[in-house]
C-alpha cells in the first residue's frame, strides 16, 4: 500500500513540476519580482505575533536572482523600575517594533533543465540573505544592543497561477519566522 501511495505521490509531483503555461516567463535574466509575505512569529514571549517581508529581486543569470529586502517584526526590551513595590518585579519587559533589512540572492535549479521556449509555472529555489536587524529602544530601557548582523538560508516553492502574478511559501532556518507565505509578482 505505502508504495503505490509513494508512487501516486511521485508521479503526481513529477506531472506538477512540468506542467507548462505558455503564459509564464521563461528563465529569470532581466526579469524583475516583487514579493510581500506574511508569517506568524514566535519568538520569546511573542506567540502568533505577525512578520512582514516585502522584498525585491532582479534576475541577472537564467538560474540567479539578486535583490534586497525588508522586515517588520514584534520586538521586546527591558527597564528597570526605581522603587518597585515589594511584590513585583524589578525588571520590566517593554514591547517595540524591529526592522530587518539587508540583501538576498536566490538560486533556482529547475532553471537550469529548462529548454529555451519551454515556460513553467512552478519555481523551487534557495534563497542566503545577509544584513541587520535594527531593533530601537527607548531612552529609559536598560542598555542593549540596537544593531545586530543577521544572516539566514532556507528555500521556497512558487507557483504563478498567471503571467505576472503568483502565490509562495518558504522555510527559513536561521530566522524566527519559520514559515512565510505571501504574493509574487513578476514583470
Amino acid at each position: 500500500m505505502n508504495q503505490k501511495l509513494y508512487s501516486t505521490l511521485l508521479i503526481f509531483t513529477f506531472l506538477i513540476v512540468s506542467f507548462e503555461d505558455v503564459n509564464a516567463q521563461n528563465g529569470l535574466k532581466g526579469r524583475n519580482n516583487i514579493k510581500a509575505s506574511h508569517s506568524f512569529f514566535r519568538y520569546y514571549g511573542f506567540q502568533n505575533s505577525h512578520f512582514f517581508q516585502s522584498e525585491y529581486n532582479r534576475g541577472v543569470t537564467k538560474f540567479l536572482e539578486v535583490g534586497t529586502y525588508l522586515a517588520s517584526h514584534p520586538d521586546f526590551y527591558l527597564y528597570e523600575w526605581v522603587n518597585p513595590p515589594p511584590d513585583a518585579p524589578r525588571f520590566v519587559e517593554g514591547s517595540a517594533r524591529a526592522f530587518n533589512y539587508g540583501v538576498q540572492s536566490n538560486f533556482h535549479p529547475l532553471q537550469l533543465f529548462l529548454k529555451e521556449g519551454h515556460r513553467f509555472r512552478l519555481d523551487l529555489y534557495i534563497n542566503a540573505k545577509v544584513g541587520g536587524r535594527y531593533s530601537p529602544v527607548p531612552n529609559y530601557s536598560l542598555r542593549q544592543k540596537e544593531h545586530y548582523f543577521f544572516y539566514n538560508i532556507g528555500g521556497g516553492l512558487a507557483y504563478h497561477l498567471y503571467k505576472h502574478w503568483g502565490i509562495f511559501i518558504e522555510y527559513s532556518y536561521r530566522s524566527p519566522a519559520k514559515f512565510r507565505y505571501g504574493l509574487s509578482i513578476k514583470f
